[in-house]
């Protein structure tokens, strides 16, 4: 399969220097992940996402999460959320089901975007790795909070778990600089998501995607998406791409993969400099035509 990437050999060499068993995606290994709907389906067939996102001072990381699951492909986007942040989104979002509870039936759930760091939320990702059976994807404040308060929330636990750290998220996981992280991206993923039974998305450049076992490398992408937001919009894509039903590692894959294909539109039309979070938004319908090839 021909690819073509984003970066020069020399960068991509630099970047995996401490592993000789990567596979770098391409457009075609992505298309997998977007099958042709069958006509005679309805919601119920593509599974349910439940976002617990936002908080006070941070409604817009729940609107951005939002807007990006309900362009997923899922049949339902559930957030939950407090009042002040439902104000702000119910006449935006009337697709979306607004509730104070975690459903614990849907096939996805994502945790942590604009959250605040909190013991509250430690807690409640905890009570959630031990009574959900779906996905699970931690972000952010999510992530922020087991730095705080302690990894073993991961250990034990009855949901498959995605983490999407980026590197300075990461250092606080594994207490360790982030230089030292920078040295050795993927053998610092690989083991940590082995030791906790994790998939692990480090979020970069050159984003990895690890269970500890299977690796793999994407550089789709610009810096459009070094802006406030992008994480928020990848943690509600993945959840949704999770709830119509790919895997863990495959989500994170596909989610990665089509938020930097759509970087990189935006980019094309508005320069990284001018590019927004809502032109990402806007173009990931471009993003899935071209991965997919749809005219």
């Amino acid at each position: 399969m021909n690819c073509e990437y984003n970066i020069s050999d020399k960068e991509l060499k630099s970047i995996i220097r401490d592993y000789n068993g990567q596979t770098v995606i391409c457009d075609g290994d992505v298309k997998k992940f977007y099958p042709e709907r069958v006509r005679n389906t309805n919601k119920g067939d593509y599974g349910s996402a439940n976002l617990i996102a936002g908080s006070k001072r941070y409604p817009g990381a729940a609107a951005l999460a939002v807007s990006s699951a309900l362009q997923s492909g899922c049949g339902y986007v559930k957030l939950t959320c407090d009042e002040s942040v439902k104000l702000v989104l119910a006449a935006r979002y009337p697709s979306v089901i607004l509730s104070d509870e975690i459903d614990y039936r849907s096939q996805a759930i994502a945790i942590g975007m604009g959250s605040g760091v909190s013991k509250e939320l430690y807690e409640q990702i905890g009570n959630i790795t031990q009574k959900f059976t779906g996905i699970l994807i931690i972000d952010a404040d999510g992530l922020n909070s087991i730095a705080q308060y302690g990894t073993d929330v991961l250990y034990g636990s009855k949901c498959r778990i995605i983490l999407t750290p980026h590197p300075k998220e990461f250092s606080s996981l594994l207490n360790k600089g982030v230089d030292e992280i920078l040295e050795k991206p993927i053998l610092k993923s690989e083991e940590f998501a082995k030791k906790y039974k994790v998939t692990l998305l480090l979020k970069g450049a050159f984003s990895i995607v690890t269970d500890g076992y299977e690796t793999v490398i994407i550089t789709r992408g610009s810096t459009a998406l070094a802006k406030g937001g992008s994480g928020d919009m990848l943690s509600g894509y993945m959840a949704g791409s999770a709830a119509r039903g790919l895997s863990a590692f495959d989500s994170a894959v596909c989610s990665a993969y089509t938020l930097g294909v759509s970087a990189e539109i935006s980019s094309e039309q508005k320069t990284d400099y001018c590019a927004t979070s809502q032109d990402i938004l806007n173009n990931l319908h471009f993003a899935v035509k071209r991965l997919t090839g749809k005219k």
